[in-house]
């Protein structure tokens, strides 16, 4: 899982079970504050399959401040992470079946479609 927290990308442990919420709380983070970031900040994942997904809002929604701030660290996500050039980037996510891999509400293309030349 990643964060974005005063302009700079913050990578989580890996493959963590911890929601973000956990995680921030975890990290000592009053639950008022970590409640605002939620609210408020980007966030994402990589999932198991290796795509990216990025969002904000404890309901996983997009918007465009969250975009750009995602395509801001995009560069710096995809090396650190080592994600793939053929991996699928989707912001938001559409709540689904416990259990399932819950659908992006926006898809952007691959990584390759976006990686500074």
């Amino acid at each position: 899982m990643f964060f974005v927290i005063d302009d700079n990308l913050v990578i989580a442990e890996a493959k963590s079970d911890k929601s973000h919420f956990e995680w921030l709380i975890e990290q000592f983070w009053p639950e008022d504050k970590a409640i605002e970031f939620i609210e408020t900040g980007l966030r994402g994942v990589l999932n198991p399959d290796g795509n990216i997904r990025f969002y904000t809002r404890e309901n996983w929604e997009i918007n465009e401040e969250i975009e750009a701030k995602f395509f801001g660290i995009f560069d710096e996500l995809v090396k650190r992470l080592k994600i793939s050039p053929e991996a699928k980037i989707g912001g938001g996510g559409v709540k689904g079946k416990t259990g399932d891999f819950w659908p992006s509400r926006k898809e952007y293309g691959k990584v390759k479609d976006y990686i500074k030349k």
